[in-house]
């Protein structure tokens, strides 16, 4: 993102209300987040991360218009909308701006298990043979109950893809992957992103209990839970 002779600086820049009020009016998330893309490269990084961060700030507090304006703000940086150089701009124009709530938000999430590690053999049981990659998503497949419930803590991605797609699997199962510590921001994601578990509120509500689940994508899904389950969190001690 560098700087462009025709880009407004901070003190020309539009209110944050302007620019969230144009951002509620669209139907869609995805509109929404293309929209504030356009508008952040509009601007220099400073304003860009000026107004982002009043986004965080406000949106975090909710209601309207700046809760989906936040949620705007959490698909720009969390998925490919902005170039790695333009999103690095933005993060260093909120360091040297203070702008702490723009800065985490525009902090990379927690490295995943690598795929190396997550690929290496592996026992089901403890002291028998460890199996291929292959052979745990040929498990994943299974409708034996024992052999999915040994799958669970499989940190491979593409075997709890299988998982998630088998019929066989129980929300029970589904709930030990949300709850687990050993649970890699990959496979947490993978979980909410997925069209038949992530519309379970037990699901919802144990992802972001997880402290293994980036940010970016708690502020997504705080925008997704209803009243009765932000009064449940607010309530939580542990968070």
């Amino acid at each position: 993102m560098a700087a462009r002779d025709d880009s407004a600086p901070l003190d020309q820049a539009p209110t944050p209300l302007v620019v969230a009020r144009k951002l509620a009016v669209l139907p869609h998330p995805r509109m929404r987040a293309a929209v504030l893309r356009e508008t952040v490269l509009t601007l220099s990084p400073e304003a860009a991360a000026w107004l982002l961060d009043n986004f965080a700030t406000a949106g975090r507090a909710g209601g309207p218009p700046f809760d989906l304006a936040l949620l705007a703000a959490v698909d720009l940086v969390s998925g490919e909308l902005l170039s790695y150089e333009d999103q690095r701009d933005l993060f260093e124009a909120a360091r040297r701006l203070g702008l702490d709530s723009a800065a985490d938000l525009l902090l990379s999430p927690g490295a995943a298990v690598r795929d190396d590690d997550a690929a290496a053999p592996r026992a089901l049981v403890p002291g028998t043979r460890p199996l291929t990659l292959g052979e745990r998503k040929s498990l994943a497949r299974s409708w034996r109950q024992d052999v999915l419930e040994r799958l669970i803590n499989d940190p491979h991605e593409d075997v709890v893809t299988l998982l998630l797609t088998n019929p066989h699997l129980t929300e029970a199962s589904v709930l030990r992957i949300a709850t687990a510590r050993r649970s890699s921001p990959a496979v947490l994601e993978l979980l909410l992103r997925h069209r038949r578990w992530s519309c379970r509120p037990a699901v919802r509500r144990a992802l972001i209990r997880n402290p293994r689940l980036p940010l970016a994508t708690a502020l997504r899904l705080v925008g997704l839970l209803n009243r009765t389950e932000l009064r449940d969190l607010a309530r939580d001690p542990h968070l």
